[in-house]
């Protein structure tokens, strides 16, 4: 009988107690094992993400605060900004590209992020990858809107559907007390796939319908007919209800189109030749393309063409004039320029007149008083020194558990060597050595260690499964579970290390047995 079979043999006999030390080995490194993966996917997530984009613009406040809301629709705006910001950025020659925010509202506790055509043709979910359709197109038009992959599962819409958009990000008020904007339903016409990112659970819109939406008096013009309306011209002034009080929409065209509109406030319009059309509820149908040179398959109305060519998608804004936003997502082609930059706007000018004329050149200049820039990376690295600091306590606490198991390995070995004096007695009667009877019990020690950390390690990654959805859902964090690395293979060796010494304890009164002693019959 070989040795192996003999340690098993022996772990057999006494089935309790070797399954309760098991058991305690596998709690404390499943335990070390999800600590692990958990800080290793947070921090892959938060990087991964950051990395897209070296620059946050926003009203003046925490820079953590805006860091959370924008990158991963957390926490609240610090403010509104001049939309002139955004414009100043998307004409910069520093700026490969700028993506305008503006959130105050939800659906189903998904947060409705006003933002560009461009930023899901042209935008980045996390750094090297970009926006895929799993089905439908982008917004071409005010009051359409494109879900993410888990935005669209929770809430169960599809494309060519209609909802709309409740007030507020936050989910504190009821049913009955949440203000629904029931007169401008919107249509979906794309469902993002999966990123692995925080974007999956928002909904994107355009600014326009973000800020249409808060605005009973806005009405637009479909460039189709824009032609055969008059305008008397005015500008419609109000106050939205939103949390940017000073948020303004108008529903004129200030292009500088030489053809005018009628806005009647009963939502009709009155064509010149006499003739009619149907009300503007603003539930449009989303397969009404105007001024599009491109044509898709559509099914319920929306373009369904998976591929699309992004570079032939223009948006139409139908009149609709934005003034203010939350913020801009920036990245400047060259990490030098942004930080200077970022120290222009976060700065006191400097009184040397030099410096001070060389910034006031710079077309942000104007801006500066009611803005500050956010680097994304410094506020990462900010964030995973406090998250950090957390699962640090949890890895303490997750060893000082295992700890306590590969010392139940000793304690559970070593009470049964009284027991087994008799047996190690006849064994060395029978020709075993004493170091063969060292190597018997040093084994038993790794195998029930090896056992319960190869249970650990898929415990701990079981454990990260389960709790998947509820980091995404809090916290927009998706976690990977089942992908084994290199580092958690070695601290489990380690564990099986660690345990096979301590196997040494009562290997060593194994091997201190007497031989005639322990054969004498009593």
């Amino acid at each position: 009988m070989t040795i192996f079979r003999i340690t098993l043999k022996n772990l057999r006999q006494r089935p309790l107690s070797t399954l309760l030390t098991i058991l305690s080995v596998t709690l404390g490194a499943g335990l070390v094992i999800a600590v692990m993966v958990v800080q290793d996917e947070t921090e892959r997530n938060f990087r991964q993400t950051t990395n897209a984009y070296n620059m946050i613009i926003a009203a003046k406040g925490s820079p953590m605060q805006s860091y959370l809301n924008t990158m991963y629709h957390l926490e609240t705006s610090t403010g509104i900004i001049p939309y002139g910001v955004y414009e100043t950025a998307k004409n910069d020659p520093r700026v490969e590209y700028a993506f305008p925010f503006y959130v105050g509202d939800s659906y189903r506790g998904h947060r409705v992020i006003g933002t560009s055509l461009e930023f899901l043709t042209s935008g980045t979910p996390r750094a090297g990858q970009v926006f895929e359709f799993a089905e439908g197109r982008p917004f071409v038009r005010p009051f359409e809107a494109v879900l993410g992959s888990d935005a669209a599962k929770s809430t169960g819409l599809r494309t060519g559907d209609t909802f709309h958009f409740t007030h507020g990000v936050l989910e504190t008020a009821g049913p009955a007390e949440a203000h629904i904007h029931d007169d401008t339903p919107v249509t979906v016409t794309g469902i993002l796939k999966r990123t692995g990112t925080a974007h999956d659970r928002a909904i994107y819109s355009s600014v326009e319908t973000t800020h249409a939406a808060h605005d009973h008096n806005v009405h637009f013009a479909d460039h189709s007919h824009a032609s055969n309306h008059d305008s008397h011209g005015q500008e419609h002034s109000h106050d939205n209800g939103h949390s940017h009080a000073s948020s303004h929409v108008r529903s004129h065209d200030d292009r500088g189109q030489n053809h005018d509109h009628d806005h009647d406030h009963g939502h009709s319009h009155d064509q010149n030749n006499g003739s009619t059309h149907d009300d503007h509820d603003h539930n449009h149908n989303a397969g009404d393309h105007p001024n599009h040179d491109h044509d898709h398959h559509k099914e319920n109305g929306v373009a369904q063409d998976h591929h699309l060519d992004h570079e032939q998608l223009t948006y139409d804004s139908r009149g609709i004039t934005v003034t203010n936003i939350d913020a801009v997502l920036l990245r400047i082609g060259n990490d030098a320029a942004a930080l200077q930059l970022a120290g222009m706007i976060n700065y006191p000018t400097p009184d040397n007149p030099m410096i001070r004329a060389t910034q006031m050149r710079d077309p942000f200049f104007r801006y500066k008083d009611g803005i500050m820039a956010v680097i994304p990376a410094a506020q990462m690295s900010s964030l995973m020194g406090i998250i950090g600091n957390a699962e640090q306590i949890l890895r303490i606490i997750a060893y000082l558990v295992m700890i306590v198991g590969l010392t139940g390995v000793l304690v559970s070995i070593f009470n049964t060597m009284d027991s087994r004096k008799r047996d190690i007695a006849i064994m060395r009667a029978l020709g075993a050595g004493r170091k063969r009877i060292l190597v018997l019990i040093m084994l038993e020690a790794a195998f029930i260690t090896l056992a319960g950390c190869i249970l650990g390690l898929l415990a701990g990654h079981t454990i990260v499964a389960a709790a998947a959805p509820v980091l995404a859902d809090m916290a927009g964090i998706y976690v990977k579970a089942f992908a084994i690395t290199a580092e958690q293979i070695y601290v489990l060796l380690i564990f099986v290390f660690t345990g096979t010494i301590l196997g040494l304890v009562p290997a060593f009164k194994a091997y201190r047995t007497e031989v005639t002693t322990n054969l004498i019959t009593v």
